[in-house]
């Protein structure tokens, strides 16, 4: 049996985009409205559903969305998480955003987040 968290509870939202924004990427605020990349480091809003087109990208804000991490090691449960600056995610001691881990893939580095 395959488990599948994907569009449980999903709420998206459009928003100006930056470019570079691809599907599955975790992006920031970096403006009123406007969402990017951002920084290593950053806190993240959601997750683009896709990449931008002219100029706005749709964003999950909530519910179970994948994305990719980096660092060493992403954890099941409650996590501290900020953006890497490169579309993904990654655990910080202090700041960030409490996302909770439902699924963690080592091989393809990507996760299912509760947002």
């Amino acid at each position: 049996m395959d488990i599948c968290f994907e569009g449980i509870g999903q709420t998206a939202a459009t928003f100006r985009a930056e470019s570079g924004i691809g599907p599955g990427m975790a992006v920031t605020l970096t403006g009123s409205g406007t969402v990017g990349l951002g920084e290593d480091g950053d806190p993240p809003c959601g997750v683009a559903l896709g990449g931008a087109r002219g100029g706005a990208a749709a964003v999950q804000i909530g519910g179970a969305a994948k994305v990719g991490w980096s660092g060493d090691t992403l954890p099941a449960g409650w996590q501290s998480l900020a953006c890497d600056g490169q579309g993904g995610v990654k655990t910080v001691s202090a700041g960030g955003v409490k996302w909770l881990v439902l699924a963690v893939d080592e091989d393809d580095k990507t996760a299912v987040v509760k947002l």
